[in-house]
C-alpha cells in the first residue's frame, strides 16, 4: 500500500490527526508522510532564507515533541516529516496526483481553513484529489 499522508499545522488539534494517521498506517502496514505547509507572507524583516530555516527548524522540533508523545507502541511505523512552502491544499494535491499516497488524514479545523485558495470549496478539493480523506474531529463529544 502507498503511504498515508497526514497534513498538520502544529496547533493543538494536530495531535489527534497525527494519532489517527499513525494508527491507520500501522493497521495498513505502510509508512506515514507528515506534511507541514507554510507560506512566506511575513518574515518580520528577516531574509527569506533565514526565515525559512528558522520556521522549518521550529516545525521540526515541535513535530518531534508531538511524535514522541504519541508514538508509544507504533515505533515500527516509518514516519517522514516534510515541510513545504505553499498552500496546504496545493501541497496535498501534489502528493495525491503524484500517486505517492493512498489517503489523506487531517484535522477538522485544518479542513475548514483549506478554503483559502482559489476560492474553491473543500468539497471541490475532495473531488479533485480522488483519494480518501479522513477528517479527524477536534474533540469527541460524549452524550449521556
Amino acid at each position: 500500500m502507498k503511504a498515508i499522508l497526514c497534513a498538520i499545522d502544529l496547533d493543538g488539534a494536530s495531535e489527534r490527526a497525527l494519532r489517527a494517521a499513525l494508527e491507520l498506517a500501522a493497521e495498513k502496514q505502510t509508512n506515514l508522510i507528515v506534511l507541514y505547509a507554510y507560506r512566506l507572507l511575513e518574515h518580520n524583516g528577516e531574509g527569506i532564507t533565514e526565515y525559512r530555516k528558522k520556521t522549518e527548524a521550529a516545525a521540526r522540533d515541535a513535530f518531534d515533541v508531538l511524535l514522541k508523545k504519541i508514538r508509544a507502541d507504533k515505533a515500527h511505523v516509518p514516519v517522514e516529516f516534510i515541510t513545504e512552502i505553499g498552500f496546504m491544499a496545493d501541497r496535498i494535491d501534489y502528493y495525491a496526483r503524484s500517486h505517492k499516497v493512498s489517503c489523506v488524514v487531517l484535522g477538522q479545523q485544518l479542513a475548514i481553513t483549506m478554503n483559502e485558495h482559489k476560492g474553491l470549496t473543500f468539497n471541490h478539493f475532495l473531488n479533485a484529489i480522488k483519494i480518501p480523506v479522513l477528517i479527524v474531529p477536534e474533540a469527541v463529544v460524549e452524550t449521556v
